[in-house]
């Protein structure tokens, strides 16, 4: 504390009347009470404050804390703060003008942006492929601006000279140099001018040659305009999930064509499919069928307010999906057993042998009808010493693999086709057995 008399500071525990240093607090109180028994009062009314406010604090006191803190704040400002009731005054309400300077910025800032996106548009239609060509029509879209009085670059201030030499902002005009130039690429700029054309998925280098020379601000308006597509182009979590569900059932749907007609190879008894093959289609069903159920609980749990279309859309997507899964994908066809299998395909080879014994006899009666003529003109086909050199032989066995790849990875409408291939090759292998033989 500073003196009256001069601007000396005193430190310590100070009395407050004679300005002693007591060196601690019980010496500080006893110095006080001892020799200033008139400021008793005083220094009473400092306990009892300090005792409150302790007892406040550590929630010590019998009474209510509420009514305590109440009573010292009515005691307090009857005593020092006399309560006033404040009347209020006259109000006003600035919403409006509020609304007009930012309607007015916005405005700016659409306007700017439609101007720029209307230049966008035309450098990026029908730009020549030449660098000579294509700098001519930048100029003609966008007037750059004189450098000639400009020395220093507005966005950094860095000199130009040989090293840094000057550069235009293709959709202002402005200078600027390399260093502060952002370049955008010419696949995002045709996407933002039409946001119907589909974007291509390869990553491109951005310099000068595929890419338009922005300014930084110009870059941060366009970047602004390609969010706000973006976000208006998103889609919810609800479409995303419909989306999907969608995906599966016309997933479903071919597969559950395949599990027929491989069911309907069984029980005709052919040896195109196997019953391993249908179990496995029919898992693949029964995972699509899961998927699909889960998506469309997903659906039907997502927050909406009761009774309203949402709602009921969502309940109609959920109850069209139970129905597909039960009437769809749920009733298919039992699978023949083992034994049932077995006996259609006996059935199957034995008219096959009678098929191939009828044949046989037709050709033997053939060969004897022609006899000597094949003899005498010497024009009878000697068959290959070696089965294992005939050339059909390895491509049966090449079409096997094939069609164990394909069984493999469920490719079965690929297994049909090399099973009849297959069919085919044996026929006329069987054919040249014959021949030979004759």
């Amino acid at each position: 504390m500073a003196t009256a008399n001069d601007d000396e500071v005193l430190e310590g525990f100070l009395c407050p009347i004679c300005k002693a240093d007591l060196k601690s607090a019980n010496q500080l109180t006893s110095h006080f009470e001892s020799l200033h028994q008139e400021e008793q009062d005083v220094l009473k009314s400092l306990k009892d404050i300090f005792g409150k406010a302790k007892k406040i604090i550590l929630n010590t006191d019998d009474t209510d804390l509420k009514e305590t803190f109440d009573r010292a704040l009515k005691l307090n400002s009857q005593d020092y703060y006399p309560f006033e009731e404040q009347t209020i005054g006259v109000s006003r309400s600035s919403t409006d003008y509020f609304r007009a300077v930012r309607s007015a910025r916005l405005e700016r800032y659409a306007t700017e942006t439609n101007k720029l996106l209307i230049r966008l548009d035309k450098l990026v239609c029908n730009m020549p492929s030449e660098p000579s060509q294509r700098k001519l029509h930048e100029q003609e879209v966008v007037p750059w601006l004189d450098g000639s009085s400009v020395k220093l670059c507005p966005n950094c201030a860095k000199a130009f000279n040989l090293t840094r030499r000057k550069h235009h902002c293709r959709l202002c005009g402005s200078i600027l140099c390399h260093d502060c130039s952002v370049f955008l690429d010419l696949n995002i700029a045709k996407a933002i001018v039409d946001p119907s054309r589909p974007q291509t998925s390869q990553a491109e280098e951005l310099n000068e040659k595929n890419g338009l020379r922005l300014c930084e601000h110009c870059s941060y308006l366009i970047d602004l305009r390609k969010q706000v597509q973006e976000n208006r182009n998103a889609k919810t979590v609800l479409m995303t999930a419909y989306e999907q569900m969608r995906s599966l059932m016309d997933q479903a749907k071919p597969a559950v064509a395949m599990y027929e007609k491989m069911c309907q190879s069984l029980f005709d008894g052919e040896t195109t499919y196997n019953l391993a093959d249908v179990n496995a289609m029919r898992g693949r069903i029964g995972k699509l069928a899961e998927g699909i159920d889960l998506l469309s609980k997903q659906i039907a749990a997502f927050p909406v307010e009761p009774a309203t279309r949402q709602a009921k859309l969502q309940t109609a997507i959920r109850q069209a999906a139970s129905h597909y899964i039960k009437e769809d994908l749920l009733s298919l066809r039992k699978l023949p057993t083992e034994a049932q299998i077995d006996e259609v395909r006996r059935q199957r080879y034995e008219r096959a042998q009678k098929q191939i014994q009828l044949e046989r006899e037709r050709t033997e009666r053939e060969r004897q009808r022609r006899g000597g003529e094949a003899e005498s003109s010497g024009s009878r086909v000697e068959g290959p010493a070696h089965d294992d050199d005939n050339p059909l032989l390895e491509q049966m066995n090449i079409i096997r693999g094939y069609i164990k790849e394909a069984r493999k990875e469920l490719r079965f409408e690929e297994v049909a086709i090399l099973e009849t291939n297959l069919k085919e090759l044996k026929k006329e292998y069987q054919f040249q057995m014959l021949s030979n033989k004759s």
